[in-house]
C-alpha cells in the first residue's frame, strides 16, 4: 500500500487533499461503485461538484448533501473534482480503492477576482411622477426629441394665462389678441395656418380642424376648444409641428397636433 499525506483517516471514509493518491489493495474485478462526499476547509458539503474521470469525462455531480456516486473501471486513472470558486483536484487511482471505502474528498475555496463593470444609468422622467405611469409615454417622445412639451414648471409660471396662451413661446406658433382671439401654426399654411390641427385631451381626440381659412396664418376653430380646460388641471403639453413630427399614437390625415395631459386619474 502507497499513502501520502491524509488529513484525516476515519474508516471505512478516506479525506483526499491535492496531493494525495486513493490507495487500497488492489482486487481483480470489472467495475467498482465509487462513493463520496465532497466537504470545504469548514467541512461544510459542496453541492454540484463536477466528477470527472481520465480529465475529461463527468461521469457524476454531487447532491445537495455533497454526495457523489459513479462506476469506476480498471482503466480509469484519475478521478477530478471541480467547481466554480474551488481550486480543482485531481487523484489519482491506483490500484482501485476497496469497494466498501467511502471517500471524503476536500476542496479548498479559491476566490474570484471580477473584473470592474461600471453601471450607469438615469432617469427616464422627474422622480415628481415616480408614482405613476400616466406621462411615462410622454417622457419617453420628449428623450427622444420629439415635438415640444410644455411642462408642469412651464405652466406655473405664467399662471393664469389661457390654456392656448401657454403656447406663444413655442416655435411655430401664433397667437393675436383682440376681439376675436387667433392662433395660427406656421407649419400648417397650406391648411390655413389653423386648419388640420387635432387636439387630444388625456390622449382621447376631441377635435379635428378643417380647412375653413386661407389667409395669413389663418384663424383658429372657436377658442373654447383650448380654453375649456382651466390651466391649473393641465400637467403638460405635448405640441407636434408637421405630420412627419406626430408620433404614431396621434398620427391623422392633418399638419399639428397639441395634446393636453391633465392631471386627472395620474393614479
Amino acid at each position: 500500500m502507497r499513502r501520502s499525506t491524509v488529513l484525516l483517516l476515519l474508516a471505512p471514509a478516506v479525506v483526499l487533499t491535492l496531493t494525495q493518491t486513493i490507495c487500497a489493495q488492489s482486487r481483480p474485478r470489472t467495475t467498482t461503485r465509487l462513493v463520496g462526499r465532497v466537504i470545504d476547509q469548514t467541512r461544510h458539503l459542496i453541492p454540484g461538484v463536477e466528477v470527472l474521470l481520465n480529465g475529461a469525462e463527468v461521469r457524476s455531480t454531487t447532491s445537495a448533501s455533497g454526495v457523489f456516486q459513479l462506476q469506476i473501471l480498471p482503466s480509469d486513472s484519475t478521478v477530478g473534482f471541480r467547481r466554480i470558486g474551488y481550486h480543482p483536484l485531481v487523484v489519482r487511482i491506483d490500484p482501485l480503492p476497496p469497494v466498501d471505502d467511502t471517500l471524503l474528498v476536500q476542496l479548498e475555496t479559491a476566490p474570484i477576482q471580477l473584473s470592474e463593470v461600471t453601471v450607469v444609468g438615469w432617469a427616464t422622467k422627474p422622480l415628481r411622477y415616480a408614482g405613476t405611469t400616466k406621462y411615462d409615454e410622454v417622457f419617453l417622445r420628449h428623450n427622444l426629441g420629439l415635438g415640444t412639451l410644455v411642462t408642469r414648471e412651464d405652466i406655473e409660471s405664467r399662471f393664469g394665462l389661457h390654456t392656448y396662451e401657454l403656447l406663444q413661446n413655442i416655435r411655430g406658433v401664433g397667437i393675436w389678441n383682440g376681439p376675436q382671439n387667433r392662433f395660427g401654426l406656421v407649419g400648417c399654411q397650406e391648411w390655413g395656418g389653423w386648419g388640420g390641427v387635432s387636439v387630444f385631451i388625456d390622449g382621447v381626440l376631441q377635435m379635428e380642424s378643417d380647412r375653413t381659412s386661407t389667409s395669413g396664418l389663418g384663424e383658429e376653430p372657436p377658442v373654447e376648444m383650448l380654453s375649456r380646460i382651466n390651466p391649473a388641471d393641465i400637467e403638460m403639453i405635448e405640441v407636434y409641428r408637421g405630420a412627419s413630427e406626430i408620433p404614431a399614437v396621434f398620427h391623422w390625415n392633418g399638419c399639428a397636433v397639441i395634446a393636453i395631459w391633465t392631471k386627472w386619474n395620474n393614479d
